[in-house]
């Protein structure tokens, strides 16, 4: 169901429909890779530096809100197909920081919530921070106090957090920001500013950099424990700074459009991330850094924390033809794929309508 054209299900008995106006909201956020400094934007880190780039891989959420005495949620997660309803208060906690960011809003009536399922769970680019940009975006469109970015990403990171739930700030930012981000973190705040990129380089890195989904998905919690456990009493620090380091010349080398030194700077950050924990680049991560040194690629990265499956960012070679040579060996790789969506999109966006019960010519604004 679309519920920007069929905003509410009218065979339900606990939607109370009335003859008031109903309120459309369309939110989508993108999804982000090679976050060279993830890892430095936690709580354990304290103190980080992160360069990233949005990708256009988008969470897409929509919301329909109807006034009304009751306060009633609908709320359908496609990834899962969980399609289900819950009063007030009386939150059921199948996706319990989905539904305590919506009870948080307290929006009277009606409220109908539909998450997309993105396609990319599990891929380690940030997917549901994307799903809490979009959703924040779009509960605070609904209620008239639509956020500027940083608060959105400040608010987005919040929900994911409450519940204890480990993770870092950089994902949110740029989900909300878009573009290429240079992030300070100061953890939990977060200071962004944009990485403009000459034209003839931004046009290379939109040819040549790509995301490798692995078969498996991104399933290493555990393994993500006992790291979080070693950096909280103290280990780890030199790999940190490492990261801090690459993010901060990766930022410079895209400035500049050094696209060479922007591909050591996703190496640099690929094996501190290894001298972390050797299991955070895993087999398909080992196997396609051979492929790529292979094909001449300028630069690596696993996607997000690290672990088995996810996928990884390649900066190809320079050489057109042999770009094209690493493009088909990792396509003829069984269960890789080479995901297609443009990079340094703009970050969070929001359409909101209202349609009048009323008026059967439907919605308008």
């Amino acid at each position: 169901m679309d519920p920007l054209n069929n905003p509410l299900d009218t065979t339900s008995p606990t939607a109370r429909l009335r003859r008031a106006p109903v309120i459309l909201v369309r939110s989508s956020a993108p999804s982000r890779i090679a976050d060279v400094g993830g890892w430095t934007d936690t709580w354990f880190a304290r103190e980080g530096v992160v360069c990233n780039i949005a990708f256009d891989h988008r969470a897409e959420v929509r919301v329909a809100a109807q006034p009304g005495s009751e306060r009633v949620v609908r709320l359908v997660v496609r990834l899962t197909g969980d399609d289900y309803q819950f009063e007030a208060m009386k939150l059921p906690g199948r996706h319990p920081i989905i539904e305590a960011a919506i009870d948080s809003f307290d929006i009277p009536g009606f409220v109908e919530v539909d998450i997309a399922d993105t396609g990319l769970a599990g891929a380690g680019l940030g997917s549901s921070a994307s799903v809490m940009v979009a959703l924040v975006a779009a509960l605070s469109a609904a209620i008239g106090d639509p956020l500027d970015p940083g608060e959105v990403a400040a608010l987005a990171h919040h929900h994911e957090t409450r519940t204890g739930k480990q993770s870092g700030i950089q994902d949110h930012a740029a989900a909300a920001w878009g573009g290429i981000s240079r992030l300070d973190v100061r953890y939990p705040t977060v200071r962004r500013e944009s990485v403009v990129v000459p034209p003839s380089a931004l046009g290379e890195l939109r040819v040549g950099l790509h995301t490798v989904a692995f078969a498996s998905p991104h399933a290493s919690s555990a393994l993500h424990d006992e790291v979080i456990a070693r950096l909280d009493a103290g280990a780890g620090e030199r790999e940190l700074d490492l990261m801090r380091v690459a993010a901060d010349r990766a930022a410079t080398s895209l400035r500049s459009g050094d696209l060479d030194a922007y591909g050591m700077s996703l190496v640099t950050a690929h094996d501190a991330i290894a001298g972390l924990h050797p299991d955070l680049v895993g087999p398909d991560a080992h196997e396609l850094e051979s492929l790529a040194q292979q094909h001449g690629a300028r630069g690596w990265k696993v996607n997000g924390s690290g672990g088995n499956g996810g996928s990884m960012v390649v900066l190809g070679p320079a050489d057109p033809d042999d770009d094209a040579a690493f493009v088909h060996a990792v396509s003829a790789r069984d269960g890789w794929r080479i995901v297609d969506a443009a990079i340094a999109p703009p970050g969070v966006t929001t359409e909101l309508a209202v349609a009048d019960p009323r008026d059967e010519a439907g919605p308008t604004g």
